[in-house]
């Protein structure tokens, strides 16, 4: 008679008996690699203590719960216990990468999975999906499995990660996507890292414009095809010039790390990079303008410079000391009608800018300043606002205004990048006036487009001796008769902001991959290629998306970029141009030129007498105002035209001039 077959037998004789285990072995290894994954990682949250807590009780439970699903493998309390921790830490690291978690300090925004976190939640989620039917009671905990093979396969994936851990690169950061990594030293020049310059009216674009889907970027200046690989505006470009120490070009998204400057101890560089760090992560609770007013902000009416400064009389008198919690200042960059929150500008009221508690808080790393030329008065709602500044009145403030605030030493910590790190001043007048005298101040950089010691150099309304203009010099276009304060910082920092960014095109491969097309003038000296697309849109004087750039041809057959030259839209008259820079700006058409009617690429076959018609088989283009903005040296100054026919047409009953107002010697 034949017997009926034990299958659970037979299911186990197909694994070796040296080599088997209960089902909740392995899924207990699992468990304890994740927990030995992360005990790895606390030490590079060692700033969040509280964060730091929880790694190391996530390390502990899921340790514990896998020794005691190795004692007693049999047990369904056993399987209960490992599906429940484990499920508790895979769910908490789901809600860090999709939300964040807002009451927990370095935990606050969604994060970017890394090599580490990925495979300690894959073993955790390996432990609840084995532990779970056994908890449950649909799976027998006897059913035997292999052990070598479950044992080798959780060692390759835990340790890699284990490493991954602790090489300082967690996004458990102080801002969007933050990571503590290797050090943040780098060489640049004209690099791609923000300045934050000024924007005027709501065409005018800072970084954040998103310019219609074609070429839409986002915080973290990626632009992705439209800009061609390789051109984040995060990136510096290294062209051989070295750099002191300090400042550094600054990016939140990158590491913090203040290390290797002279001077500075140990104890200033951990108090200012903690700083830093709670500012990113705490400061953008005050992102929306709209709603600060209900805290007491109160803006100072600066918004035509480019930044707008909101501040807070209450927290200035208060005891709070370099509290991103409590900032005296918020630092919005406009952008027409839209403001974005870019840095706090903490300040000591009354306080010496020479005192030990400021000097000795960052050292070297950070420089206070003072505004001793601010002269304040009342706007039409009463709201105290600044309306001068002494340099451009004799010293003096002028009738209806007062001189105040001149004893509040400040700085500002940034949140968005800046290419003269993270406690950089604004540029011109917005820079006060620091401690150093004519040193070279930690809040400005070779390129930082200031005096070097605050101010304009105290020109006053005399007119600048004619020099030329040299990009690797400060920029100062102070003391020109007819140039509002509002018109020097814009023409300033639109140059400033092309000096940085514009040598994302200095490629032309680059350039036309982007949408730009050769006019093929190279004969003239100079090359324009134009981007035709971006003529007519809502995007003007933006580096980042010039309607055209201007190359020098070599002799080897290579291409110099030394402009951009911005465009407005071919509907726009001379006339309606904006007054954004004042005298400093010379605007131009070109309205004597013909071009093939090439739909991808015209190019120039033709220059006729202003009101002519042009030769059969061309056309004419709407005669769009521009202007240039150099990056090389220049003898007429930043916004120089080009000589002869490429200067074009100004407006009627002006001349062409060369501007005299350069970067400072």
């Amino acid at each position: 008679m034949t017997m009926g077959t034990d299958t659970s037998t037979t299911a186990a004789s197909r694994v070796s008996s040296s080599d088997a285990t209960n089902v909740l072995v392995p899924a207990a290894i699992a468990s304890a690699g994740a927990g030995l994954i992360h005990a790895a990682a606390i030490g590079v949250h060692t700033e969040h203590i509280g964060l730091t807590r929880l790694f190391i009780a996530a390390a502990v439970a899921q340790v514990a719960v896998a020794v005691l699903a190795f004692v007693r493998p049999s047990a369904r309390t056993s399987a209960a216990a490992l599906a429940g921790v484990n499920l508790v830490v895979l769910a908490a690291w789901i809600t860090t990468r999709l939300t964040g978690i807002a009451w927990i300090d370095g935990l606050q925004r969604a994060e970017a999975a890394g090599l580490a976190d990925t495979v300690a939640a894959l073993l955790a989620l390996v432990a609840v999906a084995v532990a779970t039917p056994v908890a449950l009671g649909r799976l027998r905990a006897t059913t035997r499995v292999p052990l070598t093979g479950a044992a080798l396969l959780v060692a390759v994936l835990a340790v890699p990660a284990m490493v991954a851990a602790t090489n300082h690169d967690h996004d458990h950061d102080h801002g969007e996507d933050h990571a503590h990594g290797d050090a943040a030293g780098h060489a640049h020049a004209h690099d791609t890292t923000h300045s934050h310059a000024a924007t005027v009216d709501g065409h005018v674009n800072d970084d954040d414009h998103a310019h219609d889907d074609a070429h839409a970027h986002d915080d973290d200046h990626a632009h992705g095809d439209a800009h061609a690989a390789g051109h984040a505006h995060g990136d510096i470009q290294d062209v051989g010039i070295v750099e002191p120490s300090w400042p550094r070009p600054w990016n939140p998204d990158g590491p913090i790390d203040f290390s290797d400057v002279p001077g500075v101890t140990p104890e200033q560089q951990e108090r200012a990079e903690q700083l830093v760090a709670d500012t990113l992560e705490i400061l953008p609770q005050f992102a929306d303008v709209t709603t600060i007013g209900e805290l007491g902000f109160r803006s100072i009416g600066d918004a035509n410079t480019g930044f707008e400064h909101f501040i807070n009389i209450a927290y200035i008198g208060d005891d709070h000391f370099l509290d991103p919690r409590y900032p005296e200042s918020l630092v919005y960059e406009v952008d027409g009608e839209e403001r974005t929150l870019v840095s706090a500008m903490f300040i000591a009221s009354n306080t010496p800018i020479d005192d030990p508690e400021l000097v000795d808080f960052g050292g070297p790393l950070m420089e206070w300043h003072v505004h001793d030329n601010l002269c304040w008065g009342l706007n039409d709602d009463g709201v105290p606002v600044v309306k001068a500044v002494t340099d451009n009145h004799g010293g003096v403030c002028p009738p209806g205004t007062v001189l105040a605030g001149g004893d509040n030493p400040m700085v500002h910590v940034w949140i968005a990048p800046h290419d003269c790190g993270p406690f950089a001043a604004l540029e011109g007048h917005g820079a006060g006036q620091a401690a150093t005298g004519t040193q070279q101040r930690a809040d400005q950089c070779t390129h930082d487009h200031g005096d070097g010691h605050g101010g304009h150099g105290g020109h006053g309304d005399a007119v600048v001796p004619p020099r030329p203009y040299d990009p690797e010099l400060p920029i100062d276009l102070g003391g020109v008769e007819g140039v509002s304060l509002q018109q020097q910082a814009f023409a300033e920092n639109l140059v400033a902001r092309t000096i940085h960014y514009l040598p994302q095109w200095e490629d032309p491969a680059v350039a036309e991959a982007a949408g730009f097309r050769s006019i093929g003038d190279g004969g003239t000296g100079h090359e324009h290629y134009i981007q035709w697309d971006w003529i007519d849109d809502d995007v003007w004087l933006d580096p980042n998306y010039p309607e055209s750039l201007v190359y020098e041809p070599q002799p080897d057959g290579s291409k110099t970029l030394v402009s951009a030259m911005y465009m407005l839209p071919g509907d726009t008259s001379l006339d309606e141009i904006p007054d954004w820079g004042g005298p400093l700006m010379q605007w131009h058409i070109h309205d004597d030129l013909c071009f093939t009617p090439d739909a991808d690429t015209p190019t120039v076959a033709a220059v006729i007498p202003l009101g002519g018609q042009c030769p059969p088989n061309l056309v004419k283009m709407d005669p769009a105002p521009m202007i240039h903005v150099w990056i090389r040296p220049h003898e007429c100054g930043p916004f120089a035209a080009l000589d002869g026919v490429g200067a074009g047409q100004v407006a009627e009953g002006d001349e062409h001039f060369c501007n005299h107002a350069h970067g400072a010697h």
